[in-house]
């Protein structure tokens, strides 16, 4: 069962993090915030849970939950790509073209829960809640190559996981300075076939 982010779930949302490698600091907002952005609003600890209940109380979710049973397993941050403030400045993923895509800037599945296509419906359920809300494609910026990474690298994705999700590969690596995660843009249709 996958479910919208809503301010009853965040606990849900913690959950999920708890078994990632970076923990429960991110609180989605590493991708939609630049540092400074961060800074200037003082998003700290328990900050940062309230920015994430507070985006979760809006009309449109800021990712999907992944249950199993009762238990939260995974979570996918999925949105305009302009709500991206860090993606949309970053020189690993500039915009392809003029298209006001979506896009999915991370994935986490709990360790017990990897390997057993958790990830793939998350995608998928993502595209598909992005075209009932009007997205024309849905974007990801996974790990160039299949290589197996540290976990707490895993969230872009790999492009394997991506392409068997049903997105294409629109743009390779671009030159990124050195120590960046060399990435690729893949894209899928607003509208995804059902397997």
């Amino acid at each position: 069962m996958i479910k919208p982010l809503t301010p009853s779930r965040i606990d849900d949302f913690a959950h999920v993090l708890k078994s990632s490698a970076s923990g429960t600091g991110c609180w989605d907002l590493w991708p939609r915030l630049t540092g400074a952005e961060q800074r200037e609003r003082g998003l700290d600890g328990p900050k940062r849970r309230a920015a994430l209940a507070a985006l979760a109380k809006r009309r449109r979710a800021p990712g999907l939950i992944a249950y199993r049973g009762r238990e939260a397993v995974g979570w996918i941050s999925v949105g305009p790509r302009l709500d991206y403030h860090r993606i949309d400045r970053s020189k690993a993923t500039p915009p392809v073209d003029g298209q006001p895509v979506w896009v999915i800037p991370c994935i986490t599945i709990r360790t017990e829960a990897r390997g057993q296509g958790v990830a793939t419906a998350l995608i998928r359920a993502a595209v598909a809640y992005a075209a009932e809300r009007g997205a024309p494609a849905v974007e990801a910026y996974p790990r160039a190559g299949d290589t197996r990474v540290h976990d707490e690298w895993a969230f872009y994705g790999t492009e394997a996981l991506f392409k068997k999700a049903g997105f294409k590969k629109v743009r390779g690596i671009l030159p990124v300075p050195k120590g960046w995660t060399p990435r690729v843009t893949m894209r899928a249709a607003g509208t995804m076939p059902r397997t």
